[in-house]
């Protein structure tokens, strides 16, 4: 999709006029995909003719979630690949509307359901998780290219997409940051249960994180329990003490690559290329790598686009 970039001095000096009600002058509001602590997503229909997209509406107007909104989309703007949400637009909510002044973000639909919802379903087979495997680690690699951890890597925000060019979605990069950055005092920097030992410890954010968490999801995927479980202390505390339990029933294979990718020591990690590369050998020989894509018509009924956690 091509980027339809407002800059944030744009935004201040009435980037956000809208036609009868409009987003954007374009995009009609329909109804509430998700909603969290920090923001709401819609799903919109574009009156220009355009597919149906994503709005991510901040929950307030204050100048700290207006820095978050355009840090999010300027970082979305920067990134290209099929198993990442696509940037649309970004602007704020007209007046007229009980949301007037919010700053929001538009972005490509995902037609699938989210990772945690087929946990609860176990509607998968391992090959179809080494696919997913394949394209969310390349994806997360093309991330880290440009310097940025995504920081809160969790079923909940890893989408089926419905889409041939890639299988899976990675979505919600409102706490990404550039590599080094440290956390915000009062600030969670991720989700409890997936967070790699040293990002538990409050240290500067590394790409190495976000393999650990996807190799957390995975594990999860195969055995249908999380590998950390408890309240989020418990599960922090636990993984700083020790590995994940991996079974070896999961075969060599996959049991090469899950303890790589959490080990406790994150120099021992694979690069998120590298955890791409050893999933792709988990995919049978002549097997279709997406043979379970989830169908336009069964997605639409399930979900439009971003998980229930829209923060």
């Amino acid at each position: 999709m091509t980027a339809l970039a407002v800059p944030v001095h744009a935004l201040r000096n009435g980037g956000q006029a809208a036609a009868g009600g409009l987003l954007l002058g374009r995009y009609q509001l329909r109804e509430r995909l998700g909603r969290g602590s920090l923001a709401e997503v819609y799903r919109a229909v574009d009156l220009a003719g355009g597919r149906d997209v994503a709005v991510k509406i901040a929950a307030d107007s204050t100048t700290k979630q207006l820095a978050r909104i355009h840090n999010e989309a300027r970082i979305l703007a920067r990134l290209d690949h099929p198993a990442i949400i696509g940037f649309v637009a970004e602007g704020l909510v007209p007046d007229g509307s009980p949301q007037a002044g919010r700053p929001f973000i538009v972005e490509e639909l995902a037609f699938g359901t989210s990772l945690s919802e087929r946990l609860r379903v176990a509607d998968h087979s391992r090959t179809d998780v080494a696919a997913w495997a394949v394209d969310l680690f390349d994806g997360v690699s093309h991330l880290h290219a440009r310097g940025l951890v995504h920081r809160d890597i969790k079923p909940a925000n890893l989408m089926l997409s419905g889409l041939r060019r890639s299988p899976v979605r990675i979505v919600d990069f409102g706490i990404a940051a550039r590599a080094g950055t440290l956390p915000e005092p009062g600030i969670s920097s991720g989700t409890a249960h997936y967070m790699s030992p040293e990002q538990a410890s409050v240290e500067a954010a590394q790409p190495s994180w976000d393999v650990y968490a996807l190799g957390l999801v995975l594990l999860e995927l195969l055995t249908g329990t999380k590998a950390f479980p408890g309240t989020p202390l418990e599960s922090l505390v636990a993984r700083t003490l020790r590995s994940p339990e991996i079974p070896h029933s999961l075969g060599r294979g996959w049991h090469e690559l899950l303890a790589a990718a959490t080990a406790m020591d994150a120099a021992d990690r694979p690069t998120a290329a590298e955890a791409s590369a050893l999933a792709s050998r988990l995919i049978p020989r002549g097997r279709p790598r997406y043979a379970n894509l989830v169908s336009l018509g069964t997605a639409r009924q399930v979900r439009f686009g971003k998980p229930a956690s829209a923060d």
